[in-house]
């Protein structure tokens, strides 16, 4: 059953082996426009509201900002980067930081996912290091697991 259309969902649920955010859909959603935004974090544009975004549906509350650290290689700054939770205020919030170089990596990561002709998923964070395991899944789960 498909109830959201080609948007992307983002869901977040408490797993054996941690907590875990998932961007997933169908087969035929277009994972394209998220590494879209991963392309321009690499540029240093942005933040990016996630669970704002048209093509992206967030589902329990769930809020994730991401943002550029600016490149690695610029001297004076700070290079705080990871997934962390935020606050529970809202329900579930984090931030999410890369390193220019670290968001390229990220949108190189989906190019395997976007290029796929089967079921598959990418793990996109390091946890317990990060806060939470964040996955780009792709014709895994049907919408019935958001009911």
């Amino acid at each position: 059953m498909q109830m959201f259309g080609d948007k992307i969902r983002l869901a977040y649920y408490d797993s054996f082996d941690g907590p875990r955010v998932v961007f997933f859909g169908p087969m035929d959603v277009d994972f394209r426009n998220l590494q879209e935004i991963f392309k321009r974090l690499s540029l240093n544009e942005g933040p990016f509201e996630l669970h704002n975004v048209p093509f992206i549906q967030a589902f329990g509350g769930l809020r994730i900002v991401a943002s550029s650290a600016g490149s690695m290689f610029d001297r004076g700054k700070g290079k705080s980067q990871g997934f962390r939770q935020l606050t529970l205020r809202h329900g579930k919030e984090f931030e999410w930081k890369r390193t220019a170089e670290g968001w390229d990596y990220m949108a190189n990561k989906i190019e395997g996912l976007i290029s796929s002709s089967g079921p598959v998923h990418q793990y996109l964070t390091s946890y317990p290091e990060e806060d939470a395991i964040v996955v780009v899944s792709k014709g895994e789960y049907g919408d019935e697991v958001l009911l």
